[in-house]
């Protein structure tokens, strides 16, 4: 492999203190790729930077970054939702990193407050292009979204910190896992429809938890924005369980979610049948569907491998022959 060296002398990465979603997790793990290649990379935490890293994040190489002393040859990166975080005057150099695209717009109640958040926001995001901030796209939806703003960038994906489940050792059963927090309103009215189907919420349990039912269950159903490449479908595929989705936001790309088309409906009328069909099969010929699926766990598995590149695109550039020795 050609011998690289890091772009900048130090790169901070800001992060949510206190938070242990998939976003935050995401930072950290970028924090431990540029680590493990050698460069110097730490998180700062907003808005508390004396904050501790959580203890689900202690597996990665993360030190903190208590405050933001940055110059000339460093490096700033933050997540969209954090954009107003990053100085408009910097001698660092800046980046963007879109996780979503929805989460960056405004979800006030009052339609003359979104407006105006929106409008700020807009051009808060020129200025900082303008004044060379450069952007990031955690997935294609992303980057689509926001290419009528006249902004491009490049892929800096993730990955998932689980392995794959070993072969079934027991049966599966008929459940249809979902997340409550995604999709809930399209998902009530399914399970009022279907009251003969076995709904299971994926709600207040464990990692490990969730990997145990993840084995257990045939289905996993996930008809939320998909602001992102979201990391339940993935976690779920990678457990062997049949991942069902709506067709919209991340998920209608298909190199964001490589399912075939038949695992992605859309969200209108048409749903309620489709869903019926789908599932109903699905519990009828489970390991069909299961081996139909492995293409796309050999995508979630070979992410890792692709994010450690997009790291080094990035991040690294290659150090001359003569250098090297």
């Amino acid at each position: 492999m050609t011998a690289l060296a890091c772009r900048y002398g130090k790169i901070a990465v800001l992060a949510p203190s206190a938070s242990t979603t998939g976003g935050p997790e995401l930072l950290h793990q970028l924090v431990h790729e540029i680590r493990l290649h050698g460069g110097d990379a730490a998180i700062h935490y907003v808005p508390d930077p004396t904050a501790e890293v959580p203890e689900r994040y202690r597996c990665y190489d993360t030190p903190p970054l208590r405050a933001l002393d940055l110059g000339k040859g460093d490096c700033i990166v933050a997540p969209e939702t954090m954009i107003r975080k990053l100085p408009l005057l910097s001698p660092a150099d800046r980046y963007v990193w879109w996780l979503s695209f929805d989460f960056f717009e405004s979800r006030r109640s009052s339609k003359a407050a979104r407006v105006i958040a929106n409008t700020y926001k807009a051009a808060l995001l020129q200025l900082l292009t303008r004044l060379g901030t450069g952007h990031l796209f955690q997935s294609y939806y992303a980057r689509s979204r926001l290419k009528p703003h006249l902004i491009g960038g490049e892929l800096l994906s993730d990955y998932l910190s689980i392995e794959a489940a070993a072969r079934d050792s027991a049966p599966r059963e008929d459940l249809i896992l979902y997340n409550p927090k995604k999709g809930i309103e399209i998902t009530d009215r399914l399970r009022a429809a279907y009251p003969a189907l076995t709904f299971v919420p994926i709600i207040n349990m464990t990692k490990a938890e969730v990997e145990a039912i993840f084995r257990r269950a045939k289905i996993y159903i996930d008809f939320g924005e998909h602001p992102g490449k979201d990391r339940l479908p993935r976690e779920a595929a990678m457990m062997g369980t049949v991942v069902v989705v709506g067709a919209r936001g991340s998920a209608a790309f298909d190199e964001d979610i490589n399912l075939t088309g038949s695992y992605k409906l859309a969200v209108d009328d048409t749903l309620p049948a489709a869903f019926q069909a789908l599932i109903s099969d699905i519990l009828t010929d489970f390991p069909r569907h299961q081996a139909v699926q492995e293409a796309y766990r050999q995508v979630i598995t070979r992410e890792r491998e692709v994010f450690a590149q997009q790291v080094r695109d990035v991040f690294f550039q290659p150090v001359p022959a003569a250098a090297s020795h």
